[in-house]
């Protein structure tokens, strides 16, 4: 392990830290977390930003990192991790989601700032091609970085026993079709369905709808998450946005359990061996029924998808220690965009 890689932070200002720990983890750095009380309430959210705030940067002068990637949106670690890179000369990365190119409104009325902060970034992080040629028409340098493998582990999967057990990983964000989850389980009555999130952030009416088949978890952390996917004999991770990339697609891999994703391009190349279903109540019902009925045939698929995304992890991890390496010397990564393996898209 190199010098650069283990004074490396990642800052996070949001709820699920699971990316921050285990990409940080894999470049032998470390992570930080600033959710501060657990605000979600919208009027008391800027609030919850000045905790943030401050605890960064008391965070950065104290550790003194010679890399740091701050998770977008929102912008603001972002800004603080600029100012800390002027002042120590320390490489910055940006790890933008899509919603941080305009899906949000907030980052709708920033993209003039996201654009001038991505353009002085060592990089900015981004899930698909397509993004990462918006942040070159900035005069920024991009790459493509998923998910690293996770710290836990689940006992393998084995043939059905009993009711089978979808998890459908979720936040209940704007771009998750949960209200069609919770109708197609009405529909496939012999499957349970578990549906994860804060349940403050659940949208009205989806649970008073629901059936007695579907489980609302509530958000889940740590060893209830294990857990969860430790008891699941089907992963479903659902999105309607098309640049998306879900994390908890790549979770599902590592887990080794037969997947169903949304039925889109950023999502099918990177998991040929998944079921993909639309975005409706029926097509999402189809989906449980043929990872039912395909179960022993998915399984069978488990080696091979793991391999393939293990793969892929390794290549843009280096690229992305390399980028911090460069920029720690005060270079700009040229080439920038890491892209998709088309080779391996099956």
């Amino acid at each position: 392990m190199n010098v650069i890689s283990s004074r490396v932070s990642f800052i996070s200002w949001s709820e699920d830290d699971g990316r921050a720990i285990e990409v940080a983890a894999a470049l032998g750095g470390e992570a930080r977390i600033f959710y501060d009380l657990g605000i979600v309430r919208r009027p008391l959210v800027p609030l919850r930003y000045a905790l943030s705030a401050m605890r960064t940067i008391a965070y950065l002068a104290r550790r003194r990192p010679d890399g740091v990637i701050v998770t977008n949106p929102p912008i603001f670690p972002g800004l603080i991790g600029l100012a800390y890179a002027r002042i120590t000369g320390a490489a910055l990365v940006l790890d933008s989601h899509p919603s941080a190119f305009g899906a949000a409104p907030l980052a709708t009325r920033l993209g003039a700032v996201h654009a001038w902060l991505a353009s002085r970034a060592a990089t900015t992080i981004v899930t698909v091609e397509e993004l990462g040629r918006v942040v070159h028409s900035w005069g920024g340098s991009a790459h493509i970085v998923h998910e690293a493998p996770p710290p836990w582990s689940v006992r393998p999967r084995s043939r059905l026993q009993g009711r089978p057990r979808v998890l459908y990983i979720g936040r209940f964000a704007g771009d998750e079709p949960t209200q069609e989850v919770v109708d197609a389980a009405r529909t496939v009555p012999e499957v349970d369905v578990c549906i994860t999130g804060d349940l403050r952030k659940c949208p009205p009416g989806v649970r008073e709808s629901a059936p007695p088949n579907v489980i609302f978890t509530g958000f889940l952390r740590g060893e209830d998450y294990r857990r969860a996917l430790e008891d699941a004999d089907i992963v479903l991770v659902l999105t309607r946005h098309e640049q998306a990339v879900n994390r908890a697609a790549y979770e599902g891999v590592y887990a080794g359990r037969p997947l169903i994703i949304s039925a889109r391009p950023a999502m099918t190349r990177l998991f040929p061996y998944a079921i993909a279903v639309g975005d409706d109540a029926a097509s999402i019902a189809e989906g449980m029924r043929a990872a039912v009925d395909r179960h022993d045939e998915l399984l069978r698929t488990v080696p091979a998808a793991l391999a393939l995304q293990s793969e892929r992890w390794q290549r843009q991890l280096g690229a992305l220690r390399r980028c911090l390496e460069q920029g720690r010397a005060g270079r700009m990564a040229s080439g920038g965009l890491v892209p998709v393996d088309e080779g391996h898209l099956g």
